[in-house]
């Protein structure tokens, strides 16, 4: 697959609140029904909540179409073949924006959402876990995977064939979930690492009680939880206080104090430093 120039040309260093929202993740790419896509999506600043500290990056991106009315398409809306081109353009586009890594830190996390369609066949599974290996490597980081796309009626027996599958080569596998806390009980006892959700997701998540009902039923997919798009300092406080693992920052206009409140959290005036979890 050919990506066009603009995902292969490095972006110029960003500067104040958009250095502080991540490095943008972009590409172009054709569709098998001979529509192009565009990938445009964010690094963002992932807090390892232990510790108060910047752990990594979170991948969090928005799939377009290039021309006409230019919409917002779905991941689940797209066949298999476009699905795992998407996922590997991904990968791709994510690994070449990273910053490069500092000399004696310990490797920070760079958290993937890939496919279930990509992740469940074994060819295109391998395909993908080639370019993590190399990926991870060449850019001194420890991959993270969330399988987003995920339903009800998977069977349990190939999601712990998956997972197993996935286990060797990344730091973790957690499970995207949906919104609807009844539905995840299908996703317990697969081997997954964790899961994660999204915080817009979570009823009220700036509320101390709503958010450890929801990091308490995540858990019984697996101990490590992250919870995607924190935009305020309650709610990174409720998901601290939770006991979540790992919270991806959503930072808007005026989110300085959210960023000041991580480096508060660790006790140093300084920036965050990359910091080993468990």
């Amino acid at each position: 697959m050919q990506h066009s120039p603009q995902a292969r040309s490095s972006p110029t260093p960003a500067t104040g609140l958009e250095a502080m929202r991540g490095p943008r993740v972009r590409a172009r790419l054709a569709s098998s029904v001979g529509v192009d896509l565009i990938i445009d999506g964010r690094l963002r600043p992932a807090i390892g909540l232990k510790e108060g500290s910047l752990r990594g990056r979170a991948l969090s991106y928005r799939l377009i179409e290039a021309d006409g009315a230019k919409r917002r398409l779905s991941l689940a809306s797209l066949n298999t073949v476009d699905a795992e081109r998407v996922d590997l353009a991904v990968l791709d586009a994510a690994f070449a924006a990273l910053e490069p890594p500092v000399p004696g830190e310990r490797p920070p996390l760079m958290m993937i959402p890939l496919s279930w369609s990509t992740l469940r066949a074994e060819k295109s599974r391998r395909r993908l876990l080639r370019r993590v290996a190399t990926g991870q490597i060449d850019h001194g980081v420890l991959a993270l995977c969330e399988v987003v796309g995920l339903e009800p009626g998977v069977p349990p027996a190939a999601l712990r064939e998956a997972v197993g599958a996935l286990k060797p080569i990344f730091r973790g596998v957690l499970a995207r979930t949906p919104s609807q806390a009844s539905v995840l009980g299908h996703l317990a006892d697969c081997g997954f690492t964790g899961a994660a959700v999204e915080a817009d997701r979570i009823d009220n998540a700036e509320d101390e009680a709503a958010m450890l009902r929801r990091v308490l039923l995540l858990q019984t997919i697996g101990p490590g939880v992250l919870i995607h798009g924190v935009r305020s300092v309650a709610g990174l406080a409720a998901a601290r206080g939770a006991g979540a693992s790992w919270a991806s920052l959503d930072i808007q206009p005026g989110g300085e104090p959210l960023m000041a409140e991580t480096k508060t959290a660790a006790g140093s005036p300084r920036p965050p430093q990359y910091v080993d979890a468990d």
